[in-house]
């Protein structure tokens, strides 16, 4: 009797040992996981920022005039090219086409911004 229970409890504890072990490198894992996981979003971010300074010079008004100054040769009107009463201008002729694909009530419309992903980021952090 006694050495049943003894190799039963033997067998317990080792049972156990084994069920420990596994939820250790199962919880191993899962923390390699989520370290993987900060790395990726911490690298996203960086390239998020970088793409966020590339748009911001590319679209720098200055830097746009240069670029039209050089590669389009458009300057700013003259005085000279400035009408003063736009009835001067002439009328479109009687039989002259149209293009109608052209939906001119879209450019009236403003434009919806929509939120940013640092925005969003910050929406999100911010709910939990």
């Amino acid at each position: 009797m006694r050495r049943m229970v003894t190799g039963l409890a033997v067998i317990t504890a080792m049972a156990s040992g084994a069920a420990v072990l596994q939820l250790k490198l199962a919880v191993q894992d899962k923390t390699d996981n989520v370290r993987k996981i900060v790395q990726d979003i911490q690298v996203d971010e960086r390239a998020i920022r970088l793409l966020e300074a590339e748009l911001a010079y590319q679209t720098s008004p200055n830097r746009l005039q240069e670029q039209s100054n050089r590669f389009l040769a458009l300057m700013a009107p003259k005085a000279s090219q400035v009408l003063a009463d736009p009835s001067s201008i002439p009328e479109r002729p009687a039989g002259a086409r149209v293009d109608s694909s052209i939906d001119l009530t879209v450019a009236l419309e403003p434009e919806v911004k929509k939120p940013t992903k640092k925005r969003l980021y910050k929406r999100k952090g911010a709910q939990l």
